[in-house]
């Protein structure tokens, strides 16, 4: 494999070696980039995906030097969803755990998940929070481990809908994904928020990752290969819109940084520095994303369809709220 090292840590970055981070969706896309990043960091990396073939490819392309694995995880099973969370469980300790996987184009008619919801909030959402919910004990157990959730820059753009948020009156598949990012955020938040009123050493810092398309990818064999046309026209083009598109290695950057930058307040969000494009920089999110309000209220629905608490009450208290 043939690609730019990153290089040993900066003087503003955490040292990786010897930390344990899990991404999902990691056998293709941002997922990808941002697992061959930790690596490059030396960073031991649990890779999630649903496709044992893909999932074997990336993982032969992560740079040796610390014992990186992969699990299987299909976000729309339940059982592989129990299954991935109680491997994830069992580590000696988990310092990093990135909400990275989703459907991104939704169907084209609304369809239900596993938890009785549309299908987009189910598996980008629900589906994470249950793996959460399960793999937390590990968390506790690093010294200072962060949750990375994934959100978009379309939030700004379509805002989200408290009264059809699960897109039960109405159903168009850009405003479930949208609706999907918008409550990734807000969960990411409360959980930060929850995560400080215990006192818990975790944090919880939120991401989105701008524009990224494939044809300003570079090629990894096995997880991304483009047309010799489209990789000349990407070299000649790409640097004309390095503002408002990037590639998906540099998409990753938002989620490398909420890892690996050594100091990061609470309610932190991470976005490209020109919205769309650009490196890490803390950003601003919608306001409905960082609305305590509108945190606890999400919560209590996310954890009835669950059907369970996503954190366990603290020792000495019947629950968190």
């Amino acid at each position: 494999m043939s690609r730019t090292p990153a290089g040993a840590a900066t003087r503003h970055e955490r040292d990786l070696a010897g930390r344990t981070v899990a991404v999902t969706g990691a056998s293709s896309g941002i997922g990808y980039f941002i697992a061959e990043g930790l690596a490059d960091r030396g960073a031991s990396v649990i890779l999630l995906g649903r496709s044992p073939g893909k999932l074997s490819a990336a993982l032969g392309l992560l740079r040796p030097g610390a014992p990186h694995r992969a699990l299987l995880l299909d976000l729309e099973d339940l059982d592989s969803i129990h299954s991935a969370g109680r491997q994830l469980r069992d580590a000696d300790a988990l310092d990093g755990l990135v909400l990275n996987a989703g459907i991104i184009a939704a169907a084209a008619d609304r369809r239900s998940s596993v938890f009785g919801v549309e299908a987009t909030i189910g598996v980008n959402v629900l589906a994470h929070l249950e793996l959460l919910s399960i793999a937390f004990p590990a968390l506790e157990r690093a010294p200072e481990a962060r949750v990375v959730s994934t959100g978009s820059i379309l939030t700004k753009r379509i805002p989200f809908d408290r009264d059809d948020w699960l897109s039960e009156r109405s159903y168009a598949p850009r405003v479930a994904y949208a609706m999907s990012r918008h409550a990734a955020e807000i969960a990411g938040f409360e959980l930060d928020r929850r995560l400080a009123a215990r006192g818990s050493r975790v944090a919880s810092p939120v991401t989105h990752p701008g524009g990224a398309i494939d044809a300003l990818t570079p090629d990894r064999p096995g997880v991304h290969r483009r047309s010799t046309p489209t990789r000349i026209a990407a070299g000649a083009i790409g640097p004309l819109f390095s503002r408002i598109v990037q590639g998906k290695d540099r998409a990753a950057g938002s989620a490398l940084h909420a890892l690996t930058v050594r100091h990061l307040p609470r309610s932190s969000y991470i976005g490209p520095r020109h919205g769309a494009a650009g490196g890490p920089v803390l950003s601003e999110p919608v306001r409905s994303s960082l609305d305590a309000e509108t945190g606890s209220w999400l919560w209590q629905r996310a954890e009835a369809h669950l059907g369970h608490p996503i954190l366990e009450p603290t020792a000495g208290s019947a629950a968190d709220d």
